[in-house]
């Protein structure tokens, strides 16, 4: 019998980097853990055209998750980046962000104090990017990041 991964098992840190087989539930191991802490989150794709893609009902990360917890998570766009809503939440606020770290570059001055989690999906390409990944990362958690730790905050913890 197969053993599921489970992300609540470990200790994370700020950057947690989470790595195994295909299929062994690390995405919806993190999408559960990040639904469970009722805090703003960050879905990060590599692309723009991933990112595009999760919008839709045939991409959405949140389908099987959605279909197991009777939930209707979803995504919309707007502009450059898209917004995570929950369809059973009267507010209508977001519950979170999805971006493209390939244009995140276009919304460094963004105020993400909100933020609390980053869940970087698929961050591994099979493929050579058209843009130097480890670098984007770093303007882009230390944009999300900002000066948390200075003011006594904990910073965004990324997995």
């Amino acid at each position: 019998m197969i053993k599921w991964y489970d992300i609540s098992a470990y200790r994370l840190a700020p950057i947690s980097i989470i790595i195994g087989g295909r299929g062994i539930g690390k995405s919806y191991s993190a999408l559960t853990f990040l639904m469970s802490t009722g805090k703003k989150f960050i879905y990060l794709r590599n692309t723009d055209v991933q990112l595009k893609e999760c919008v839709t009902s045939f991409g959405n990360p949140f389908k099987r998750w959605n279909a197991d917890h009777n939930r209707n998570i979803y995504m919309k766009m707007e502009k450059s980046h898209a917004n995570i809503y929950d369809a059973d939440d009267e507010s209508g606020d977001p519950i979170g962000y999805a971006l493209a770290l390939s244009t995140f570059e276009n919304l460094r001055s963004v105020d993400l104090s909100d933020v609390c989690y980053v869940l970087f999906e698929e961050f591994i390409e099979k493929r050579t990017l058209s843009f130097k990944q480890f670098e984007a990362f770093q303007s882009f958690y230390e944009t999300v990041n900002r000066n948390r730790e200075i003011q006594g905050r904990k910073p965004v913890q990324v997995l």
